[in-house]
């Protein structure tokens, strides 16, 4: 699947769930719940020896937990990104991956729109078949989803994720680490999810 291919097909989803949901009341969220998602992903890694680039490539996440009230959840999640980079005669493995605690707020009580605020470890590691170069930071993670019920225990949603690196950044050359070079880590996500509630969905008053 094509980073464009990805990104009509949310478009599509996004405007399908905005005239889906302006019909329901919102939903109710309780118990554990556990999510899954695929889309497209942009990576970047600026260091003293790094391109600082954007690359794209494809992307997942798997995320679990449970509800605190009808308008909060928290959970916690993993995301991971990979791509292969031809540059010259040679080829980079790249993969990156984003473990994180986030809260999930639902501000709205006619939209099931919900906004992202967590905060997490973003590590990436390159790799050309000779040197290996991994980089690793802590910073926030935030982002937005726009869901509907597809049945009385999933929900579908489209959504946008990004996790920055930006403190206490470590980088590793072969093993070894390179002092005195704090690198930042970034991963931004366009995708599409899907989640499981273990208690039902259930319609609320307006």
């Amino acid at each position: 699947m094509t980073p464009f291919g990805v990104l009509i097909g949310t478009l599509a989803a996004l405007a399908l769930g905005r005239d889906l949901a302006a019909q329901q009341q919102r939903q109710a969220r309780d118990g554990f719940w556990f999510g899954a998602a695929l889309g497209s992903g942009w990576a970047r890694v600026s260091c003293q020896i790094c391109q600082g680039n954007n690359r794209s490539g494809l992307s997942g996440t798997l995320r679990l937990g449970g509800g605190v009230s009808r308008k909060v959840l928290i959970g916690a999640e993993v995301a991971a990104w990979w791509a292969t980079i031809e540059t010259g005669t040679d080829t980079v493995h790249q993969s990156l991956a984003a473990f994180g605690a986030a809260a999930y707020w639902y501000p709205s009580n006619r939209r099931p729109l919900y906004l992202k605020l967590g905060i997490g470890l973003v590590t990436h590691r390159a790799d050309d078949g000779t040197d290996v170069i991994t980089s690793s930071a802590i910073g926030p993670q935030f982002g937005v989803g726009y869901e509907w019920p597809v049945s009385p225990h999933v929900l579908v949603s489209p959504f946008i994720n990004v996790a920055l690196g930006i403190v206490g950044g470590s980088l590793k050359f072969n093993g070894g680490t390179i002092q005195n070079n704090r690198p930042t880590v970034s991963l931004a996500q366009l995708g599409l999810g899907v989640t499981w509630h273990q208690v039902p969905l259930r319609r609320t008053g307006r």
